[in-house]
């Protein structure tokens, strides 16, 4: 069997820091923030630090941001980190970071994130090493996206989360050329009553939405 067919095996091969990540973006989505997760593991792969947005909510733990345009996940997860050099760390994030993250991995001195999902919102920003030897000197490999369903997910949580708030707004034309089956079914995900993402776990909503999510990461970019 193509373990791709079953959520359930798919999850369980699925390295911790990444279960992490996805577990802390849904935290971030049923709380009514954008569903991004990101955790940072040392040189050995230990978990040593874990953030997710709160842009939409009150109140944070010690340390961490809320109720702002800052509160992103990557950068809850890199605030405690004290000066130091971070080249052999790696960040893990469900959604490929934006400007405001990558600044915030490059002043960090983290040397890579993985992403699971492309954020087309963002796209040319890995060309930013070629306007400044500073920014070329302190660039964190950028490794992604992941493969089939898990991509999927990974973007189509917070570009659901947009497009509940402008349904024809700049996230949602970023996605119509180079991802329009992706833009489609996050449409589908916000008309629909009730909603696959109105699940009480994640483990629920993934497995409802498997089969749509492999048809999903099959289909041609635009």
């Amino acid at each position: 069997m193509d373990p791709e067919t079953d959520f359930a095996i798919t999850w369980a091969a699925l390295p911790e820091p990444w279960r992490q990540s996805f577990l802390l973006a849904w935290e971030a989505h049923r709380a009514g923030s954008l569903g991004v997760g990101a955790v940072l593991v040392d040189p050995a792969g230990a978990v040593i630090a874990a953030g997710r947005n709160r842009s939409a909510e009150v109140d944070a733990p010690p340390g961490r941001v809320a109720g702002s345009y800052l509160a992103h996940a990557e950068v809850n997860a890199l605030l405690g980190l004290a000066p130091g050099d971070y080249e052999r760390h790696v960040l893990y994030t469900t959604l490929e970071p934006c400007l405001l993250c990558t600044a915030a991995l490059v002043h960090c001195h983290v040397g890579e994130v993985r992403y699971a999902a492309t954020d087309h919102l963002w796209h040319g920003l890995e060309r930013l090493p070629e306007l400044n030897d500073h920014v070329a000197r302190r660039w964190p490999a950028r490794v992604g996206p992941l493969a089939g369903p898990l991509a999927v997910w990974g973007a189509v949580l917070p570009l659901a989360w947009a497009l509940a708030r402008s349904p024809y707004g700049v996230v949602a034309a970023a996605h119509e050329l180079p991802a329009p089956g992706l833009l489609g079914l996050a449409r589908e995900l916000c008309e629909s009553t009730p909603t696959v993402l109105h699940q009480d776990s994640l483990a629920e909503a993934m497995d409802a939405l498997w089969p749509r999510l492999r048809q999903t990461a099959r289909e041609p970019a635009g």
